[in-house]
């Protein structure tokens, strides 16, 4: 099965997206972007020190070089 989010991140690797911006650019659920972030051991959540913030639950996904 296709998982369009690594698809899209493998793409831009190293940049870090949120749910909201990546259903807007590939145009699907939010709810459905969360599933494939979490399904896809590949693709790793962010920490909030990576971006610039003190929270500790984010839902901000990149996937590594």
């Amino acid at each position: 099965m296709m998982n369009p989010i690594y698809d899209y991140l493998e793409n831009s690797a190293g940049v870090k997206l949120s749910i909201k911006t990546l259903s807007k650019r590939l145009n699907m659920k939010k709810k459905k972007v969360l599933y494939y972030c979490y399904k896809d051991s590949r693709i790793r959540k962010v920490k909030g020190l990576e971006v610039g913030t003190g929270k500790v639950r984010l839902n901000i996904f990149t996937v590594d070089q």
